[in-house]
Parts: C-alpha cells; structure tokens; sequence
C-alpha cells in the first residue's frame, strides 16, 4: 500500500525506531505547500512501516546564529540519534547551490520534541573544502565513538569526530573524504550520505545518492570493514576513486522505473536504512512520473545476497513478510527493468519476461535458463551470456493490485535486475493528487 497523504511532499527522510514509544519515526525536509518560513524538518511515525501520521515539525524558529551564516528561512535533511536519553537532531541549514551553509544540533528527551539548539556542528563557506548538508550522526560498533558522516556536492562525502557528550565536533578541520565524483564528468553530484552497520556480514554501508535530485537521482553502495573506510563497491572500486567513469563506481540499488505507463516513480534517492526484526528496509523519497514536482516517501525491503550486497524491492512494502516463496509460484509473466548505469532516461520501461515450468525463461527476444533455491529463496537466472542472482519476495503490485511476487538482485556484472509478475486482478487507476 503506497502511503499517499501519509508520505506527501516528504524528502530526504530518515528512519528511525523508537525502543520507548514503539514508533517508527520520519525526519524529512518539508516541501509541501503549507511550509512556513522559519520552521522545518517535518515529523511522522507509524507502528507499521505502512501507515504514516503526521505529528509536527522539528525546529520551530531558527537560531539566530545559524540564521546569521546562512540566510536560510527553512532547514533540510534531519537526522537523528540516542545517546543515553538524549535525542540528537542534527540537520542543514543552507540554500540551493550554496556553500554558506551550517549542520546544527538540536536535543530533546523524547523523539518527537520539541529540540532546543546546542550548536553549530560544521560551518561551510564556498573556501571550504566541502558543504556542510545532509548530516547522518552514527556509532562505531567497535568503541562506541560517534562520528557524522555529511556532505555534498564540490568535496564530498565526510567523516567528522564527535564528542560523546556534547554531539559537537571535538577535532579540527571538515573530517576525512569517504566519497567523491569528479567535476568534469558529474559536477561532483554525490549526497544523502548514510552509513549503517550490518552485524551478520560485518561490513559498514555506506548509501550515497548521484546526480539530479529533480530527475535521474538513484542510490549508490559501496562497503568497508571499519567506519572510516576505505568503501569500496562490489567491483573493488574505492568510492572515492574519480579515474572511472562517473557512473560505473557504486552498486546501482534504485533506478527511475515505470510498470504502467504514467503511474510509475523517478528520482528514488536520498536514503535511510532500518533493521528490524521483520527484515531490513529502505526509506527514500521519490517523484510521481505524472507529476514529478511531488515528492514521496517510499518504504521498501532490502534483501543482502551471498556476497552480502544489497539490493531493493521493486514494490513498495504494504506489510509482507520475508518468507520463502515456494518454486510453484514463480512462474508466469513478469515485468522486468534492467538498470541502466549512464542514464538517460527519467523512468526505465518494463520488458517482458516469462518463467516457464520446465526452467526455461524468455526476457523480450532471449531465451535463457532458470533455477531455483527454495531454501534461500534466490533463483539463478542464465541469460544472453550473463548470470543473475535475484531474491523473491511476497509484494504488493501497486500498478495493477493485488498480492503479487518480486524479483531483486543483480547479475555478475554488478547490473540490477528487477521484476514483478502480473496479476490476475482487474488494473486499477492509481490516484496521485496534484500539487497545483
């Protein structure tokens, strides 16, 4: 089920679980028409990963300091974390293009404040060597230390040192480079930085978005061993290496799709990643392909693969488990895109593709072979000359309705793959409202 009203006009949300309240939490920069100057960073919850209410805005005025540095009449991209009983909201304070830009601190004792201004985290001034947005505090599993990870376009992704009681910095200078793009190729698009650690392969992810907010915006990966990198992707190219191609470095995890004409999603990108019990999710914005001025939240389940990589479902998540679909389910005909690396197009279109019984498959005019573990729940797809690694998932087809099955994954060149089966319920118009 698509969160429609809940998830309205949210952009650049970041997830987070709340052990007191049972709440899932949303912290997002606030882009609908009833925004105010003065105030932002706009508050959900839900107990459901579904259904998302409203509760209020994070900052109520801007601090005089940070209003002084910037100019700014809103904020952007909240972040969030507990120390002890402490929530730490970190957000930007900046404008469109600009490197006179601020990362404050706001605390409060309960997830949904109201936050009271401590300080200012980094400062940025178009001397800088980078620009001080999209702040994403975490813990280093190893010493319980805190770090920011942050930045954007003109010098990247960072990583800044924070003092455990404070939240503020406690070392010199703008931290150390984990990401960056050239200026020649990309003018240095990279943002939405998150870092989040995976206990059962050991591997620290860092989530990066590229390019155009507006249009081709997609998520990128790249993995280390320890916080402060060096990240790598699943080619064993450093995140930070600008001699490839702009768009070849980074596992490619979200593309700008269609599965029906006019009803399809562009622009997934600026990310948040949760844990739970149930599985691990994605959390992004996104834009109507009918109206991309409108931007979204959208939930969807990660799955990781043998290699431990991740990859997203095609579907938006409406509630479904992570349990194994039995090998009788598969096959039938699907809608499969097949991500594209150098973009060139806001939304891929589907081809169509065919399981057949005997473990033979067709995708538009190739014929391949298919196989299937119905322990793991991964099937191998061998196909015009590749091999394709993709997870089944229970899914909800937002397009056509009714319960349905999801592929995910990639093939060995590091190309993602998915695919959704149709279904045998009526086609349903999806309503989207118009931002006028």
């Amino acid at each position: 089920m698509e969160s429609k009203e809940g998830g309205l006009f949210s952009h650049d949300p970041a997830i987070y679980y709340d052990e007191k309240s049972k709440y899932y939490y949303t912290y997002s920069t606030d882009l609908g028409p009833k925004f105010r100057d003065g105030i932002g960073g706009q508050i959900r919850r839900s107990k459901d990963l579904v259904h998302f209410d409203f509760v209020g805005r994070a900052v109520q005025e801007i601090p005089e300091e940070v209003r002084e540095l910037t100019h700014v009449r809103n904020i952007w991209a909240p972040d969030i974390i507990k120390v002890g009983e402490e929530y730490r909201l970190y957000y930007s304070a900046s404008t469109f293009g600009s490197q006179h830009s601020v990362i404050g601190l706001a605390v409060a004792d309960n997830p949904e404040g109201p936050f009271e201004h401590r300080g200012i985290v980094v400062h940025t001034t178009p001397d800088s060597p980078v620009n001080a947005i999209d702040a994403n505090p975490v813990r280093e599993e190893e010493t319980g230390e805190y770090y920011l990870v942050y930045g954007s376009f003109w010098g990247g992704i960072r990583l800044l040192h924070l003092d455990a009681k404070t939240g503020l910095p406690d070392e010199e200078g703008y931290g150390k480079v984990l990401a960056c793009r050239a200026r020649k190729s990309c003018d240095t698009a990279i943002e939405g930085p998150y870092v989040h650690y995976n206990k059962e392969t050991g591997y620290y992810y860092l989530f990066v978005s590229y390019d155009s907010l507006t249009n081709v915006y997609n998520v990128r990966v790249g993995r280390s061993r320890k916080l402060e990198g060096p990240y790598v992707d699943h080619n064993g190219r450093h995140m930070d290496d600008m001699t490839y191609p702009a768009n070849h470095v980074g596992l490619k995890i979200t593309t700008g799709y269609s599965l029906k004409k006019g009803s399809g999603f562009l622009a997934l990108g600026h990310n948040s990643v949760l844990e739970t019990e149930n599985g691990w999710f994605l959390v992004c914005h996104a834009r109507y392909e009918s109206d991309p001025r409108l931007p979204t939240l959208n939930v969807r389940r990660m799955v990781f693969d043998e290699e431990g990589w991740p990859s997203v479902s095609p579907c938006l998540y409406a509630g479904e488990g992570e349990e194994i679909v039995p090998e009788a389910e598969l096959c039938g005909s699907y809608q499969r895109i097949d991500f594209v690396l150098d973009v060139k197009r806001l939304c891929e279109q589907p081809i169509p593709m065919e399981l057949n019984a005997d473990g033979s498959l067709k995708v538009a005019d190739l014929t391949g072979t298919w196989s299937y573990n119905e322990r793991t729940g991964w099937i191998e797809i061998v196909i015009g000359g590749a091999i394709e690694k993709l997870r089944a998932l229970r899914a909800t087809h937002r397009e056509e309705g009714g319960a349905t099955i999801a592929f995910t994954g990639r093939n060995d060149a590091g190309i993602g793959v998915w695919a959704v089966k149709h279904t045998k319920q009526p086609r349903e118009k999806i309503a989207v409202r118009r931002f006028a």
